[in-house]
């Protein structure tokens, strides 16, 4: 077997492997977000056409190669799903979803008036260089290159160009820097088979190593600047695949290895790269399994760490107060001992909150029902937090009917009501407005917090409710924020058997967050009460 054909296969099957590893990858990072979705799926399609090519390349008959090389169209959903990915990337989502549908509408059209025609893609494969049969354009093969290289990529780099000129983020600006990075650096390499397929005398395994070109700034942009807003697990998790499809491209080498000596010493025993093979699979499983295991036991001990080590400080930090609260002071100082005493008890929730979230269910701690008026609820923890609202000289407007009774956990409600109220404080400029109502709709206990602040875009709406999830901009005007409040609040409600949710106009619009719980009938409560 020539040897440049040998160098391209290998170098094409190591590719298809990096680039199923980034779909598998991105695609965990992200599973309900559209450009991780969308980018996932370029990954997947870029793979397919890498695999038929390596296919095709290899086959004699010239018609089979050129039924094989039909996978080419896959070029024309790499395309597709690399516009729907920048444009999710920048939420542009709802401006150009006509866009997005006219990609994918054109995809589909072309992709069956091929596979009706076959013959005006590409004709049987034909000989070439020294490959047993390569690619024979049909009159119309120069769609391909167009939708890709004259619509698409120039389209996408303009996409990102001006959402970097507009972003007043740092994180958005590098995001969209190593997009533009990306795209270069992948698809200017991936043009170069295209040559010979014109007979042009250049060597498509040179273009062959654009996943492995890609695959670099990608990794530096996900790690660094946090592509697809990675997280620590997520980037461990990459790491993890990296090392997995590298190793199974040596496995793949070594097997491909192994024929090609069977076939040129017929007395090898081809059981020793079996072993080999064997013996390296096992140790990367091992090697991951523990590096995996050891993740969960400083998770573990972190927990640990902080429920015994947090709380004891805490709960002397609050005996103190106590103490000093009753002594005689002036009431200045009184007023500075209950901001003591209140952020104490911050600490404590955020300590519980920690140990909830860690555990695999929301229900490890029992629910204790009884009939409540939210109503004084709700006026108690606006009172909570009456510093901070004069401080940023907030006004609040209250529409709160009293006797708002429903069957809860007063102090997990009170968790609930109290994020949401923080939220609105924090996410409000000065001299904003925010409105708090809670009334009875049909059997229904209504809580609104309708505020002045960042709002949140459409596909942002579709996450707030996740652990750990927070907005870019919310990230910059509150550094100290977990992102779990929302996720433990969406918990406590579904709980309660009650619905929550948020709406808003767009960034820079406010928002309205809500919950629902079912009142409490008047038979139940008097029943209470007696």
């Amino acid at each position: 077997m020539n040897v440049h054909l040998i160098i391209h296969n290998l170098t094409s099957i190591v590719s298809s492997i990096i680039l199923l590893g980034l779909a598998l990858f991105t695609f965990l990072n992200g599973k309900r977000k559209i450009a991780n979705i969308s980018f996932a799926l370029l990954m997947l399609s870029a793979a397919v056409f890498t695999i038929s090519h390596v296919i095709g390349a290899n086959l004699a008959d010239p018609n089979i190669s050129r039924a094989v090389f039909m996978f080419n169209l896959a070029n024309f959903f790499i395309a597709c799903f690399n516009v729907h990915a920048v444009i999710s990337l920048i939420n542009k989502n709802q401006e150009k979803k006509w866009i997005i549908r006219l990609f994918y509408s054109a995809t589909i059209l072309i992709t069956a008036f091929f596979l009706i025609f076959p013959d005006l893609l590409l004709l049987p494969s034909a000989p070439k260089m020294y490959f047993l049969n390569y690619y024979e354009p049909g009159i119309l093969n120069w769609m391909r290159l167009a939708f890709l290289y004259v619509i698409s990529i120039p389209y996408m780099i303009y996409l990102l160009l001006a959402a970097y000129k507009k972003s007043n983020l740092a994180l958005e600006k590098n995001q969209y820097k190593y997009f533009i990075v990306t795209i270069i650096i992948g698809y200017l390499p991936a043009f170069f088979p295209n040559f010979l397929v014109y007979d042009i005398q250049i060597d498509p395994a040179l273009g062959m190593i654009f996943p492995l070109l890609f695959i670099f700034p990608f990794m530096y942009g996900a790690v660094k600047y946090e592509l697809f807003n990675v997280k620590i697990i997520a980037k461990q998790a990459f790491f993890y695949s990296l090392g997995i499809a590298v190793v199974g491209g040596i496995i793949t080498l070594l097997n491909y290895s192994n024929n090609l000596i069977i076939n040129t010493y017929p007395d090898y025993p081809p059981w020793i790269t079996a072993i080999i093979s064997s013996i390296l699979a096992v140790t990367i499983s091992v090697i991951v399994w523990r590096y995996l295991r050891e993740g969960d036991l400083l998770k573990y001990e972190f927990i640990t760490t902080v429920t015994h080590k947090f709380r004891t400080p805490l709960t002397a930090i609050r005996w103190a107060a106590e103490d000093l609260a009753e002594s005689a002071l002036s009431p200045s100082d009184q007023e500075q001992i209950e901001y003591i005493k209140k952020a104490n008890s911050k600490l404590v929730e955020l300590t519980n909150l920690l140990v909830a979230t860690s555990e695999k269910k929301m229900g490890y701690y029992q629910y204790k029902f009884s009939s409540n008026d939210l109503a004084t609820a709700v006026n108690d923890i606006i009172m909570s937090f009456d510093s901070q609202i004069k401080k940023k000289q907030l006004t609040i407007e209250k529409k709160i009917q009293s006797g708002m009774l429903a069957s809860s956990d007063l102090a997990k409600i009170k968790f609930v009501i109290q994020t949401i109220i923080e939220n609105a404080i924090n996410y409000t400029d000065k001299k904003g407005t925010i409105s708090i109502s809670i009334e009875k709709i049909n059997n229904d206990i209504v809580f609104s917090v309708r505020d002045m602040g960042i709002g949140f875009s459409q596909e942002e709406t579709k996450h707030l409710f996740s652990k750990f999830f927070r907005a870019p901009r919310a990230r910059t005007i509150d550094t100290e924020g977990l992102g779990i409040g929302l996720y433990v609040a969406k918990k406590i409600i579904l709980n309660h058997k009650g619905k929550i949710w948020a709406e808003s106009a767009g960034s820079n619009k406010g928002s309205t967050f809500s919950f629902s719980l079912p009142a409490v009938k008047i038979s139940q409560s008097a029943k209470a009460i007696k």
